[in-house]
């Protein structure tokens, strides 16, 4: 694309390369005196503060100016230092450059006869404001988000995190939406070959538009089918800084109010933000707990089968007689039972989340009241079965991480096909294959399960604040010291 001198020329060329878009706007004037000088700026209505053009670009070149500018020669670069007001002001020849600039809400200066573009940064337009974490709430903790404003997310992380080593390294993806990304890292800790290899899977990233952080880390995770979470997604700016201190590695996408920790280990999907704000006595009770209820979520409907099919006489001879009464008139199976119900409480929780708030809640206690008590008194299941499908529901609530949720609840079902079939021996089968997975699985290359004996003081339990020195040991590949006390 060649670069004509000619205002009219360059001017056409932006146009056509925005496709005659109905929102740009062109502000054609003279400035100087004796022989004024053609020049106009170019903007797109809506991406920018007209306010901010009024009154530092406009007024000073249209009112300010009392000089002949004719005979200067480096004439876009004495408007930048003289008169322009924008603090973000800078010079340009490549057009294509300055075309997506545009896209990006900055406003372009056009100076007939010069070579060079002034773009000046006049971002705008209304954007939510920075509010409380909705998905992700906490009693004790700062209380930001991340918003849809690409700049602001940036911010909020500089503004926590002044390190001189904190790195910034921007990309678009998008062959239509050219979506910003922002890679944010400390030099000094992150392992630089896995910054390279999340580097290399986006700039491989060949689709028409991403709208969402999800999207963007199937797009660059290892094991697409996987049931198990490779990347941490958290609308929180604090859990954002921790896991960027650790060693770890945030991927910013323009237009998601979530933002992607990567690599993560298994052991971070079962870790709440409270838990580095209360004592580790009770961080480390809550995590042991949110790990026990994983267990019974996969684990418990198949137990109950299997005593109910297979293994009758493991169950106390107390409640033998209740459970067997309460049986009496069910013409489903056990199997068919537990299938039926946790099918229930599944489409009410998708109902649940589909629908506005107060409503969806109301849907999924509601709901489940009325057709679990009237599938007790239609006799379509027994109320030990509902019992025990109500305590996996319940369980689902205390797993902080909603990815990991989603994978926990899944694997009920795969668990109870195989009990049915197998008993017993099924469960501890499923278990094995589980753990042989967990245990081969890696997420960017780092193991997904972390058996190094200094990260123990962080992974099941939460030990003293004073005794969490050292980062983890696969993560951060440098620094490794977070803290210096004397207890180790």
């Amino acid at each position: 694309m060649s670069n004509k001198y000619n205002i009219e020329e360059n001017i056409n060329i932006i146009i056509n390369e925005l496709n005659n878009n109905s929102e740009l706007i062109i502000k054609r004037f003279l400035i100087g005196i004796k022989n004024p000088i053609d020049v106009a700026i170019i903007y797109i209505n809506g991406l920018v503060n007209s306010d901010l053009i009024n009154r530092d670009i406009l007024n000073p070149l249209m009112i300010e100016i009392r000089e002949d500018l004719s005979e200067i020669l480096y004439l876009s670069d004495y408007l930048c230092k003289k008169y322009i007001c924008i603090s973000d002001a800078q010079i340009e020849e490549d057009v294509r450059k300055v075309v997506n600039q545009i896209k990006n809400g900055k406003t372009v200066l056009i100076i007939n006869q010069c070579k060079d573009y002034i773009l000046m940064d006049t971002k705008g337009g209304m954007y939510r404001q920075i509010s409380d974490a909705q998905n992700e709430s906490s009693v004790r903790g700062p209380r930001e988000s991340f918003i849809e404003n690409f700049q602001v997310n940036i911010s909020l992380i500089k503004r926590r995190i002044k390190d001189k080593n904190l790195i910034i390294e921007k990309t678009v993806v998008g062959k239509r939406t050219k979506s910003n990304v922002a890679i944010v890292y400390i030099k000094d800790i992150t392992d630089s070959n896995i910054v390279e290899y999340i580097k290399e899977r986006i700039a491989t990233i060949d689709i028409d538009s991403i709208s969402a952080s999800g999207t963007l880390g199937q797009l660059i995770e290892n094991h697409t089918y996987s049931i198990f979470p490779q990347f941490y997604i958290t609308e929180r700016v604090d859990v954002i800084q921790s896991n960027i201190l650790e060693g770890k590695i945030a991927i910013i996408l323009e237009g998601a109010t979530q933002v992607i920790s990567a690599p993560s280990l298994f052991i971070d999907f079962f870790q709440a933000v409270e838990d580095y704000y209360e004592r580790f006595i009770v961080a480390s009770f809550s995590r042991i707990i949110r790990l026990v209820c994983a267990f019974i979520v996969i684990t418990l409907p198949s137990l109950y089968l299997n005593a109910i099919k297979y293994n009758l006489e493991i169950i106390p001879v107390n409640f033998v007689v209740p459970i067997l009464r309460s049986r009496i008139g069910i013409s489903l199976s056990p199997f068919f039972e537990i299938i039926l119900m946790e099918l229930v409480v599944e489409v009410l929780r998708e109902g649940g989340l589909r629908l506005p708030n107060k409503i969806g809640q109301t849907l999924s206690v509601v709901g489940g009241i009325i057709i679990g008590q009237m599938a007790v008194e239609a006799k379509v299941v027994s109320p030990d079965t509902l019992l025990i499908v109500g305590i996996g529901a319940v369980c689902t609530f205390v797993i902080p991480n909603y990815e990991m949720t989603i994978s926990i609840r899944l694997l009920r079902f795969p668990m109870l096909i195989i009990c049915n079939l197998f008993g017993l021996l099924g469960i501890v089968l499923f278990w094995y294959v589980i753990m042989v997975h967990l245990l081969s699985f890696d997420s960017f290359g780092i193991p997904y399960i972390s058996m190094n004996p200094s990260d123990m003081k962080d992974i099941f339990i939460r030990a003293p604040v004073q005794y969490l020195n050292k980062r983890p040991k696969d993560i951060a590949a440098k620094d490794k010291i977070r803290q210096k006390t004397s207890k180790e």
